[in-house]
């Protein structure tokens, strides 16, 4: 390489913009789930599912004279009514209606969920990132299944419409005999088990990805639930960058086995308790309630990091049934209590006990939507910027949590903000 090539190669190279970290320009291409779904929306529209077709109409068989015979018996009349029955069930079941029904709501749930990602993200969670992961691989997934299954629905509803066809003219010629009466029971039994295969056949292209759409449904209504009882929180104030993670009735036993009911909260970077409930603050002949009160109030606020230890337990029950949840915490002293001891009333002590551990290692952050990992970032640098003195009276000021913009120095009680 000539010096001139060199020049030329190091100046293009001093006005090439500085790389982004990894995480950062991951999530520069990730698009957003709202825009995901406008976009399938507008495919929806231009390649709707067919529905089933109609049934062409069957020519009656030409008309048998009649024949002088002796009354049916109320039990063959009552077999060919059950025939004419079953047979007019199965002309609505052979043209799958209900695939067509199941396929249509595949397509809708499959916008649907993106936007209510995106609500929960607005709302302010911002874990789970592999939802955004499982939603678009399942959309890759469809957009490639979807041409089998409206193939393989024409197929067989076109083939059950023949079998239709040779069942219709038997069940219209049916006669209260004997051996007339069998053959139509048996042809509609073994159009009944057709069409139960043709169904099972066509559903099963899509068994896989059904099972994990509702699973992603069910996780994310879990999501909404726990948002609302944060909302729900008075005095609960999330910081810059903290993120919801788990809710849940509670009964903070503080003598062992009684105390205040209520709600636990954890977020990544806080344990928290808020008690919410009523209170009889008045009884009639000392043992029905005449007045009462809601109390609600929170009454700790524990950084996950004074957790020292924390063990899950189940307690109680009777044979393996109605067995409690217990979590039970040992704090450091920087805490404003040394114990806990919760009786969790919804969910799995030990789910609670694994997501500490995470928070702690640090492997949650991991899991955060990419759209977010940019301000955690910005959030460890700015706890980083704030000066290891106090400005006014020098003394020594520990690292505040992330997201923290502002603390209070508790020796002289001037305001201290980051550096720079």
């Amino acid at each position: 390489m000539s010096n001139r090539e060199l020049k030329e190669k190091m100046r293009r190279a001093r006005k090439r913009p500085a790389a982004r970290p990894a995480a950062r320009r991951a999530a520069k291409r990730r698009v957003r789930p709202s825009i995901r779904a406008a976009a399938r929306k507008a495919v929806a529209r231009k390649r709707p599912m067919p529905t089933p077709p109609q049934r062409r109409p069957l020519r009656p068989a030409a008309a048998r004279p009649a024949r002088a015979a002796a009354p049916p018996s109320p039990e063959l009349t009552s077999r060919v009514q059950a025939a004419q029955t079953q047979f007019a069930d199965l002309e609505s079941k052979a043209q799958l209606s209900g695939i067509y029904t199941a396929v249509g709501a595949f397509d809708t749930q499959l916008v649907e969920l993106p936007l209510a990602l995106e609500a929960l993200r607005n709302r302010g969670y911002v874990h789970s990132e592999q939802l955004e992961d499982r939603l678009e691989a399942l959309e890759e997934q469809w957009d490639q299944t979807r041409p089998r299954v409206e193939s393989a629905l024409q197929d067989h509803v076109a083939r059950l419409d023949k079998e239709l066809d040779e069942v219709e003219r038997r069940v219209h010629s049916l006669r209260p005999a004997e051996p007339a009466l069998r053959a139509a029971e048996s042809v509609i039994n073994s159009l009944t088990q057709r069409i139960s295969a043709a169904e099972t056949a066509v559903s099963g292209l899509y068994a896989g990805m059904k099972t994990e759409l509702q699973k992603i449904d069910y996780e994310m209504s879990q999501i909404g639930r726990m948002m609302d009882v944060f909302e729900g929180a008075k005095d609960l104030q999330l910081r810059e960058t903290e993120g919801p993670l788990m809710a849940v009735k509670s009964m903070w036993q503080r003598d062992g086995k009684e105390g205040p009911e209520g709600y636990l909260f954890l977020t990544d970077q806080r344990l928290l308790f808020e008690q919410r409930e009523e209170i009889v603050t008045k009884k009639r002949l000392g043992i029905f309630k005449a007045e009462s009160e809601t109390v609600q109030e929170l009454l700790l606020d524990i950084a996950v990091a004074d957790v020292e230890s924390v063990t899950d337990k189940e307690e109680g029950g009777f044979l393996g049934m109605g067995k409690d949840d217990i979590i039970e915490l040992v704090f450091s002293a920087n805490a404003p209590i040394s114990r806990g001891r919760f009786h969790l009333k919804g969910q799995d002590s030990a789910d609670w006990s694994a997501m500490i551990k995470r928070i702690q290692s640090g492997e949650i952050d991991d899991d955060r939507a990419q759209e977010y990992l940019e301000e955690l970032a910005d959030a460890k640098e700015t706890a980083l910027a704030f000066p290891a003195q106090c400005p006014n009276c020098f003394a020594a000021v520990p690292t505040p949590p992330r997201g923290v913009v502002s603390i209070t120095c508790e020796f002289c009680g001037a305001t201290i903000t980051p550096i720079g």
